[in-house]
């Protein structure tokens, strides 16, 4: 179970706050807050209402009834209204006090949450109604970080919901951000083990399984170190003590972080690199910066320079027929197109960011009066990567298309928007609301009106409009030059500072890793699946052959590579042997001749 966090206000604490108008309701407010700490909820609630009673725009008691209803449901559908009643209760809330409009989302968000947690409780599997409690819980959380991302708590709850949405690798950057806030926080660690746990029963390689596993326990131990009532249930802290008491693992937090902060702080914006040129190769630039930024294909993303934390280990397989030979070919050719675009944006992102000299003679800058980026290759580059990634999605619905035969026309079909393959076919219904299948829907929402949607419209400003780059000034507060006026510049969504859009285009690529991810996942369910209703052994034809790995395969290969360039030398030899044998013959008659 993961823990979510309530924000109780303390009206002793906070001057932000509206004060109580008079002692008398402080002190019912003092009462039901020392009621609410022991879990007396019906006596909290009594104290609350009797404020509201004297004052029914009591932002505190507003706030305060919220938690105690969201907090005191026992999850039953018969007293189900209190969860609506505190949502009211929060809204009413936000528009008489939006100042502290980032605490009510936070306890909005855990009142949606515990309806989805509830529903799931009851059904087992992911169902629409379940989703939709997700998506608003999330879309509340990160409405409150908006306002104001110093909050471990929020940090902690978002991680949680995109967690249960499938979104696993972006709960772990949520928790990451939380420890990097506070990294000893309740749940932080304990949670992130959870979402690790889960990784290591979905993910096909072995090798990955067993990492994942281990960093899950490691993650859980450091947890109950620190609070030994963190909620997993009995049976499962007993394996975690088993696991680290049979392995002999010693739990050094510092050690850890010491580790894994360098790869955690890469999650905190950065500069992009206009003009300095780098101080090594750029094979060792394209490796550290990909790993830092965990833009490998892999799941190692707690590792530092591991012999696995900087290759693509990513795979798909599929189960056909011997006799089919159509399906296979397009499916492999579909998610091959996939990897390599996402590699290739990858590779142009590093290389802008290199800023290599051999390509300085290609700046072409005009000085211009706003200050605009208007011709450095690097920053071209950049534009490249960007959208080379974001058309990754598009052709993610492709592949989707052909594997479920939603026989959808090829020039018919859109990850987002009104011909999403989401919109336009049931394949979640279809898949039984299949949780990597849900994860890729609900970035897709993302995509169309929550925190990606910046995304697609800069998309759309490179494709369609012009889009405008700068430096030095302040974009926000751009003006036409040479006007006297300082008249405000229309149209300022084509225009971003550079720092901005070269953490976009990072993001961008962090998302397409999760979508390829999800993608991926979905596949080897599915594939599982027809497994188990095959009987017998089934054979393997591989599409591909890795020609770094140390296999047989290889080995053979590498044999036969060797001998191919004995021959060859040999025969090299030999023809070389006979040219000047005839030569030879042929001065010698020559001179005879002379």
């Amino acid at each position: 179970m993961n823990k979510w966090v309530c924000y109780f206000m303390d009206i002793q604490n906070s001057n932000e706050v509206m004060m109580l108008s008079n002692q008398d309701l402080k002190r019912l407010y003092d009462e039901s807050w020392s009621h609410y700490e022991r879990k007396e909820y019906d006596k909290a609630l009594a104290k609350i209402n009797e404020i509201l009673k004297i004052d029914k725009n009591n932002i505190p008691a507003r706030n305060t009834k919220a938690s105690i209803l969201i907090e005191s449901w026992d999850g039953s559908i018969e007293t189900k209204s209190q969860i609506s009643e505190a949502i009211d209760h929060l809204n009413i809330a936000m528009e008489i006090d939006p100042n502290n409009k980032t605490h009510f989302l936070l306890n909005k968000g855990n009142a949606f949450y515990k309806l989805a947690m509830s529903e799931f409780k009851e059904s087992v599997k992911l169902n629409s109604v379940i989703i939709d409690h997700l998506e608003k819980a999330k879309s509340c959380f990160q409405g409150s970080l908006e306002i104001n991302e110093d909050q471990p708590d929020v940090w902690i709850n978002k991680g949680n919901t995109l967690d249960n949405l499938g979104r696993y690798l972006e709960a772990i950057e949520c928790y990451d951000k939380a420890i990097l806030l506070d990294n000893k926080h309740y749940n932080a660690w304990g949670n992130r083990g959870i979402s690790c746990w889960r990784l290591s029963n979905i993910t096909g390689h072995e090798g990955d399984q067993a990492k994942l596993f281990l960093d899950a326990m490691i993650y859980l131990a450091i947890e109950l170190e620190m609070y030994p009532d963190f909620e997993i249930g009995d049976t499962k802290k007993e394996l975690v003590r088993d696991f680290i008491n049979k392995n002999k693992i010693q739990i050094d937090l510092e050690a850890i972080l010491e580790e894994q902060m360098p790869k955690k702080r890469a999650l905190i914006d950065e500069s992009f690199n206009l003009y300095s040129e780098s101080e090594v190769d750029f094979k060792t630039f394209y490796y550290d910066f990909c790993e830092k930024h965990a833009l490998f294909l892999n799941v190692h993303f707690d590792c530092n320079e591991c012999e696995c934390s900087n290759l693509d280990l990513i795979q798909v397989g599929f189960i056909t027929s011997i006799n089919e030979y159509k399906k296979p070919y397009e499916l492999f050719k579909k998610w091959f197109a996939l990897v390599d675009d996402y590699k290739s944006s990858r590779s142009l992102l590093t290389l802008s960011q290199f800023r290599p000299n051999e390509f300085l003679f290609l700046d072409k800058q005009r000085y211009e009066p706003d200050y605009s980026l208007n011709y450095l290759f690097n920053v071209e580059l950049l534009k490249d990567a960007f959208l080379t990634v974001i058309n990754i999605y598009d052709k993610a619905a492709f592949f989707l298309n052909d594997y479920e035969e939603l026989k959808l026309s090829d020039e018919s079909i859109s990850f987002w928007g009104s011909n999403s393959i989401f919109n336009k076919t049931n394949i979640l219904e279809k898949n039984e609301w299949q949780t990597d299948l849900v994860a890729l829907d609900s970035i897709r929402k993302d995509l169309e009106k929550q925190e990606f949607k910046r995304l697609r419209l800069v998309r759309d400003y490179l494709v369609h409009r012009y889009f405008v780059l700068h430096n030095i000034v302040d974009v926000e507060n751009l003006t036409y030059p040479y006007d006297s006026s300082e008249t405000p510049l229309e149209h300022k969504e084509y225009h971003m500072d550079i720092d901005e859009f070269f953490n976009l285009t990072i993001q961008a690529l962090q998302n397409i890793r999760n979508v390829l991810f999800s993608l991926a996942f979905f596949v080897s369910q599915k594939e599982k699946s027809k497994k188990k209703e095959i009987g017998g052994k089934i054979g393997e034809l591989h599409w591909t052959h890795d020609w770094e790995k140390d296999d047989e395969l290889t080995k053979l290969a590498d044999k036969c590579a060797e001998e191919l360039k004995g021959s060859f030398n040999q025969m090299e030899k030999r023809l070389l042997k006979l040219l000047e044998d005839d030569a030879i013959k042929e001065n010698s008659k020559v001179e005879y001749k002379s």
